[in-house]
């Protein structure tokens, strides 16, 4: 490859504040509000036009949010056999169908910037009406984020890419250089916090990172419209047995295409075995591939409609899973993604008008502008959580939030303030997804809302104290913790902790 020099320039400094926070999602959401609620000077950076990430931009306000981390005595999990019912997990719809709902919504009011957030999108249903579908939760959680940031006196700076860490040779981030439409400034920081879901300016300061993982995969969220829902209703009540001459293409056929079956992409491919013999013909009259290809390095497919997947209110939202040797932090690799899954969403409305009942007249009316990053890169912490851990239930005095994996493990596990730090670099944290490795799954809303909590509450107190983050006193961070009301073990463990 060959190289130019670029041509040394002045930046204006836009911003000198406490804290910095490059992503504005989740987990970068509740970094800034927790610092600004510690009274920091804060600054959030955001790439697109509105805050919220894959719950608002990216059209997925319907994200599995679980109650039980939040506390566990009040959300206990369930026995091993029933771990999608109640008790064993929470979902906040619960809250609203409930006897004792009100109650319970306060309860979940005080369980940090996650259970508060919760409340108040319960709020907003309660004055506005249940949602009718995926764009209108969206939008609403997408508001909520903006509202909460408003109130906190978070400075927001949408439509600017965080470019470039402000670092010097001790390699100590001092903030970081944005691209506005303006032009290229820099934003000056005592700390500044990587909340961009795949570690991009953690990377760029120098900090080691892990590879990106197939599972969970990416994703990109689609909307369909003016989809009639008796009519599809009627279709798959038409189809309820699989006949064995669709198994059989499936397992000769289309297995034996996507070469594996163990990933995310194996149960999409059991979705499909009741129209099996409409994939076979889409095939081979059409060309039309149900599991598509992303150039070289990947697979991608819907998760189509059917049954529990069903359309609503002539609406059918879901998301297409990608799977494959992608690194997100590769240019040529997420041109590939986002031309190729686009491409592949559109062959598939045209695919579902002809072939399936109740989507003739349908159209493509959402497509997330970009892809989710649940596999993406993150850092190599200095500790990094395994799946080992979840199921041991391991215990760390340093414990910044609790949680357990739903699929796998039903053990509270504590996630480490470690897990926020990466290695080689000073005067940064990372939150959210891009902070922990995958396997295992801690991408859930109320984990990544109480990550970045603690890292907007760790952030905080260093510009005050002017420490880097490595050396804060992490019972500090644990103490303001509590006292929003996050759970980080029985009240003896909490004593014993804060001691």
């Amino acid at each position: 490859m060959e190289y130019m020099t670029e041509p040394q320039h002045q930046v204006p400094i836009l911003h000198d504040v406490d804290v910095a926070v490059a992503g504005g999602g989740a987990a970068g959401v509740a970094a800034a509000v927790a610092a600004a609620r510690q009274g920091a000077r804060t600054v959030l950076i955001e790439k697109f036009g509105s805050v919220g990430g894959c719950m608002s931009t990216g059209g997925w306000a319907a994200g599995a949010i679980d109650l039980a981390p939040l506390d566990p005595c009040k959300f206990p999990i369930g026995p091993d056999e029933d771990k999608n019912s109640a008790p064993s997990s929470h979902w906040v719809s619960t809250l609203t169908k409930d006897p004792v709902a009100a109650a319970l919504r306060e309860h979940v009011r005080g369980c940090g910037l996650a259970g508060e957030w919760m409340a108040r999108l319960l709020d907003m249903i309660e004055a506005l009406g249940p949602s009718p579908n995926f764009a209108c939760q969206s939008n609403r959680a997408g508001y909520l984020c903006n509202q909460m940031l408003e109130e906190a006196g978070v400075v927001q700076m949408l439509q600017t890419t965080a470019a470039e860490p402000i670092i010097d040779g001790d390699n100590v981030v001092h903030g970081l250089y944005v691209e506005t439409v303006s032009g290229r400034h820099a934003v000056k920081a005592r700390v500044t916090i990587d909340a961009t879901a795949n570690a991009a300016l953690a990377n760029r300061a120098g900090a080691p990172l892990v590879p990106c993982n197939r599972e969970p995969s990416l994703n990109i969220s689609v909307g369909i419209g003016n989809v009639d829902d008796r009519r599809f209703a009627d279709f798959v009540a038409s189809r309820l047995e699989v006949p064995e001459t669709f198994n059989q293409w499936i397992e000769e056929v289309l297995i034996a295409d996507v070469d594996y079956v163990a990933g995310r992409l194996g149960a999409h491919i059991n979705r499909i075995r009741p129209v099996a013999d409409l994939v076979r013909q889409a095939w081979e009259e059409d060309g039309y591939q149900a599991i598509g290809w992303i150039g070289n390095v990947g697979r991608i497919a819907l998760v189509f409609p059917w049954q529990t997947k069903a359309p609503r209110n002539g609406m059918w939202w879901e998301r297409a899973d990608i799977d494959g040797d992608v690194d997100t932090l590769d240019a040529a690799h997420m041109t590939l993604l986002e031309r190729d899954t686009r491409k592949y969403v559109f062959d598939t409305v045209l695919f579902l008008r002809k072939y399936f009942p109740g989507f003739e007249n349908a159209y493509l009316m959402y497509l997330s502008p970009y892809i989710g990053m649940r596999g993406g890169r993150a850092i190599e912490a200095e500790y990094i959580v395994t799946h080992q851990d979840l199921i041991d239930g391991r215990r760390h005095d340093d414990v910044i939030h609790q949680t357990y994996d739903l699929r796998t493990a039903k053990n509270f596990t504590d996630i480490p303030y470690r897990q926020l730090l990466p290695k080689r670099v000073e005067g940064l944290l990372v939150a959210g997804v891009a902070a922990h490795q995958k396997p295992p799954n801690l991408r859930g809303r109320e984990n990544v809302l109480t990550m970045g909590q603690a890292a907007g509450i760790a952030a905080a107190l260093c510009a005050r104290q002017d420490v880097h983050p490595r050396d804060v006193d992490v019972k500090q961070v644990q103490r303001v913790l509590c006292d929003s009301g996050v759970v980080l073990g029985s009240a003896e463990r909490v004593e014993q902790l804060l001691d």
